[in-house]
């Protein structure tokens, strides 16, 4: 509800430009504190404006211009429901990595369960913490502002510390040929880690990247598990994965 409740919020913004903390929560039938932690995500994410006690939504937002913020519209309502699958198949009391990535952002925004995520991804964390029922850990590493993420060999290093029921794992290329790609080495790095610290790994991403490659691949489809995807995805390019033995989930 989470994810859609705050879509709903952000259409109500748009149409009446501004909307106090009590409104909304009388509009959700929720708490007030549960509208304001509704409100801090989706300023987090630059999609409306705080003020005391009510919320805008921004006529001329002025968004960074880095590789992070600009992806944030992307996809977006396909992310959503790419989110609330994966969200639904972590289990009570589990141990998840949440990779860095807009999508498994969405992912952070729908998760409801009482677990243990362990994340790169500084904004993942920032949402998580606002929740009493999930741990969450940091894995360090060095700050990468473009997305927002932490890198390198002490995130690596850190990660062989964990053994996760669950990754859920984000790429830039989608290859049935060539497997799963980035444009970044160190992030490859960080992802392959990743992959060895999970019992199973979950690849989250949305139709359009798939057949993209990218210069540096680092992992091919043995290490996948499952990919959750949405509809645009072409069909010929699912039915080639599931010939690989991959299960593919459509969020539709």
């Amino acid at each position: 509800m989470t994810a859609g409740r705050q879509e709903k919020i952000r259409f109500l913004l748009q149409k009446h430009g501004h909307l106090t903390v009590a409104e909304l929560a009388e509009e959700f039938n929720v708490s007030e504190m549960t509208i304001r932690r509704d409100l801090k995500e989706l300023a987090l994410m630059g999609l409306i404006q705080r003020e005391h006690g009510k919320a805008i939504y921004p006529q001329n937002p002025e968004i960074k211009n880095t590789y992070f913020t600009t992806r944030l519209g992307e996809a977006q309502e396909e992310k959503l429901r790419i989110a609330k699958i994966a969200a639904s198949l972590i289990n009570e009391g589990e141990s998840v990595i949440l990779d860095s990535g807009t999508t498994t952002l969405a992912i952070a925004l729908e998760l409801n369960k009482k677990s243990t995520v362990v994340t790169n991804s500084l904004a993942v964390a920032e949402v998580l913490a606002m929740r009493d029922d999930i741990s969450t850990v940091l894995t360090g590493g060095e700050v990468q502002k473009a997305t927002y993420s932490l890198l390198g060999p002490m995130t690596r290093e850190n990660l062989n510390g964990f053994y996760a029921d669950k990754l859920f794992l984000s790429a830039t290329g989608v290859s049935a040929e060539k497997g799963l790609s980035t444009s970044s080495m160190i992030e490859s790095e960080v992802k392959q880690a990743m992959i060895a610290s999970a019992r199973e790994v979950i690849l989250v991403a949305h139709g359009s990247k798939i057949g993209q490659i990218f210069y540096h691949i680092f992992a091919k489809w043995d290490k996948v598990n499952k990919f959750i995807t949405d509809n645009s995805a072409a069909p010929e390019q699912i039915k080639k994965l599931e010939q690989l033995g991959i299960e593919v989930i459509i969020a539709s």
